[in-house]
């Protein structure tokens, strides 16, 4: 018996020694690139905040980030994004017609942002890594103003920059899965002129980000 476990005890020794020489000597490893889906949190700033008040967690985003040397990164950032709200016994000038309307109105704003982006992984080795980054690009946004049966609307382009801080968090230090946690703020070119004497300018708003994130050795 003494026999059987000093063999045992032998085997499990070496095959430790195996695995822990196949292992790098530093926990973890830096990824070569990583490709995320988030779930986006909006709260609109400034002039936006005055068109539509309220939070919307009616968004996603997708993206991917290369790694270009040590922590520093290049990739790109897709979104969908809708914000919203009601109001009520409001009056309107339709540019249309000249017409006065007091009513209940809905408005909205769908957003399809596409930018480049680079950022900087302070511990992409570790199992948390913060990270600072740029987003720089453009959006398409319409917006819409329902008065009783009146869609008034206009759709635009726009220039737009995102500076964001976030943490990709691995979940174990060999894992290809992981977590995104990000909350960034956006400056765009993009205004809403929908009726007399009311408008917006440079659109501004806040994002929280919520997601997974695919990593690649």
């Amino acid at each position: 018996m003494k026999k059987i476990f000093l063999l045992l005890l032998i085997f499990g020794l070496m095959h430790g020694l195996v695995q822990s020489q196949d292992k790098p000597a530093s926990m973890g490893f830096i990824p070569s690139s990583y490709y995320t889906f988030s779930w986006n949190t909006t709260f609109t700033m400034g002039d936006f905040n005055k068109w539509v008040g309220n939070a919307s967690p009616a968004g996603f985003d997708l993206g991917g980030r290369y790694f270009i040397k040590g922590g520093l990164v290049a990739g790109f950032n897709m979104s969908w994004q809708r914000v919203s709200q009601i109001y009520t016994n409001e009056t309107y000038f339709l540019p249309a017609t000249g017409q006065a309307i007091t009513a209940t109105n809905y408005r909205f704003t769908w957003m399809v942002p596409f930018q480049a982006v680079i950022a900087y992984h302070l511990m992409p080795d570790k199992m948390v890594s913060p990270y600072i980054g740029l987003g720089i690009g453009g959006d398409y946004m319409e917006h819409h103003l329902l008065v009783e049966e009146y869609d008034i609307y206009k759709t635009r382009w726009d220039f737009s920059l995102t500076p964001e801080i976030g943490a990709l968090i691995k979940l174990g230090y060999y894992s290809q899965w992981g977590a995104l946690v990000a909350f960034n703020y956006k400056w765009t070119t993009n205004q809403i002129d929908l009726y007399k004497d009311k408008s917006s300018k440079n659109l501004q708003m806040l994002n929280l980000k919520v997601g997974i994130a695919y990593i690649i050795r």
